[in-house]
């Protein structure tokens, strides 16, 4: 059996938003890719790559109003912005040449589809260049983030450094974004000196449990991670053993499954601002009095409106930090 490590033959293929398997009869891409297991039966086929796009190729192409794109589950649904494109070139995997060649003499025919080139692939340590693209993040205020094969956990107190595990690859908050930087910014400037002082801690949209975790790890006796997409649920349980805090973190998909009292004496919520705004009556109600919320994933254009709904929940003014056109809104209530 090969390993990511071998060389592999690939076929590159164009394919449009309608393939047709058989005269008269079309398949939308999406049910095409998913028979095409099937349709190249006997081939060795190992793998389907449908290609990919960033923020900035999307903002281009003009599928996205702005280049600025915060990675959130609960937040836009229409982010398949490959789906989007009229076509797409897709990559399809074969453990040797006549594998590769017997796919490609079946796939050119079809109405839809356009072989672009055959290619041998060369051999790749793809998990050595994964680890080389994902090494220690520092974070001024907070401390610092590593990967698993970086360092251990070791406790951490309120009133030092942070050292925080996170494995990247499933869920957002790896600790690149600006976002996440910015809401572990305010939490440390927040830390209590009172361990106990946080006695409950919201993470809305929790996305890889990176600021629930770091809410433990700075004193918070219990963490609710609210995280809709139920795929990452598993990494949020994995990062928080990682830090030796799986005992004081619990996740959920949704706010109805957590009880409204006792109340929350933080609540990160690093979401979409059409995600704040459909919860913002939701989130407030759930804030301690004394407590703080922190707001983020906002561009400039969303401050004034964000800032103007939870104030009026809040009677507060906000706190406001911004980091590379990111904005954050920290309300404490009275």
């Amino acid at each position: 059996m090969k390993t990511p490590t071998d060389a592999c033959w690939v076929v590159d293929v164009t394919i449009a938003d309608r393939v047709a398997l058989h005269p008269g009869e079309t398949l939308s891409r999406d049910d095409f890719l998913l028979l095409v297991w099937e349709f190249l039966d006997g081939t060795g086929l190992s793998g389907v790559h449908e290609g990919s796009l960033d923020a900035d190729e999307a903002f281009a192409a003009g599928i996205t109003s702005s280049a600025m794109v915060l990675d959130a589950a609960a937040g836009d649904p229409d982010r398949d912005w490959v789906a989007a494109r009229d076509t797409i070139t897709a990559a399809f995997w074969f453990g040797d040449e006549s594998g590769a060649r017997a796919a490609a003499a079946r796939l050119g025919p079809l109405d839809g589809c356009h072989i672009e080139v055959i290619r041998c692939e060369e051999a790749h340590d793809w998990e050595a260049e994964f680890r080389a693209s994902h090494g220690p993040i520092e974070v001024p205020g907070f401390g610092r983030i590593l990967p698993p094969w970086e360092a251990v956990p070791h406790a951490s107190s309120a009133d030092a450094p942070t050292t925080l595990v996170i494995d990247p690859g499933t869920g957002f908050g790896t600790g690149l974004h600006p976002t996440t930087r910015l809401c572990l910014t305010a939490l440390a400037g927040g830390a209590p000196g009172d361990r106990s002082a946080w006695g409950s801690v919201l993470d809305f949209g929790a996305g890889s449990g990176i600021l629930g975790i770091a809410a433990a790890l700075r004193g918070a006796r219990a963490v609710e991670a609210v995280e809709s997409d139920t795929r990452v649920h598993e990494a949020i349980g994995h990062n928080a053993s990682l830090n030796a805090v799986a005992g004081r973190v619990r996740v959920s998909a949704t706010l109805a499954e957590l009880p409204v009292k006792p109340p929350h004496d933080l609540i990160l919520a690093n979401i979409v601002a059409p995600v704040l705004r459909a919860h913002a009556d939701e989130l407030c109600r759930r804030l301690a009095p004394g407590g703080r919320i922190v707001l983020c994933g906002l561009l400039s254009a969303d401050v004034p409106d964000i800032a103007a709904l939870y104030r009026r929940h809040l009677a507060t003014e906000p706190i406001a930090t911004e980091l590379e056109g990111w904005h954050c809104l920290e309300f404490r209530a009275g």
